[in-house]
């Protein structure tokens, strides 16, 4: 795909970014720190079931237009460290996000869907442990995966502003966008460029 370099990613997937990494990060922190710890016998954990459930399909909702963008917008060139290693790891670990979030998402589907009975009125109970479900254990896995891999994520983003200094949460923010055509986009440059065109 022929696609030129952005000095920032698009404005849509800026806000799709940090919007779905606080609802992702607080879907865990709900998992982890409240359902964990209530039992199943507890009446309103089936309350709070529903509301993680339907913060998960949200994340499902936002995280389709979000691939779609990235895919085709124009964005800038792939951030380094220096190491090819490092940022082979790095490429690993962004792309690891994406799939380890999709999983996420089925696997609490699937289980939901196993205790479907208990959704509704005068329905069954829920069982004394979802680790019954091979779904339930799935997504308890893929959670704490998860909750290492967004650790990594936020400690390489700070190691790029703060030790390399390349200015790399700029290119996740707001502001003036500058685009080289695809022509010139071996400039990698992320400034305003004669063949450049400005989008607010």
């Amino acid at each position: 795909m022929s696609r030129g370099l952005a000095s920032r990613y698009q404005p849509v997937l800026v806000a799709l970014h940090w919007l779905l990494a606080l609802m992702i990060i607080g879907l865990l922190c709900l998992g982890f720190f409240v359902l964990a710890d209530m039992p199943n016998s507890d009446p309103k954990k089936l309350d709070i079931l529903v509301w993680h459930m339907a913060g998960g399909m949200s994340v499902l909702v936002l995280m389709i237009p979000r691939l779609i963008i990235r895919i085709w917008s124009a964005r800038p060139a792939t951030a380094t460290t220096g190491s090819p290693l490092l940022d082979r790891l790095g490429s690993i670990a962004h792309g690891s996000l994406y799939v380890i979030v999709f999983l996420m998402i089925a696997s609490g589907w699937l289980t939901g869907w196993l205790i479907s009975g208990a959704f509704q009125p005068g329905g069954e109970p829920l069982p004394a442990s979802f680790a019954v479900f091979p779904t339930f254990r799935a997504h308890a896995a893929l959670a704490t995966l998860l909750a290492a891999l967004i650790a990594v994520h936020i400690a390489a983003a700070l190691y790029h502003q703060f030790v390399l200094k390349d200015g790399l949460f700029r290119r996740m923010w707001f502001g003036e966008r500058t685009i080289v055509s695809p022509e010139n986009s071996e400039q990698r440059s992320q400034t305003a460029s004669p063949g450049a065109r400005r989008i607010q």
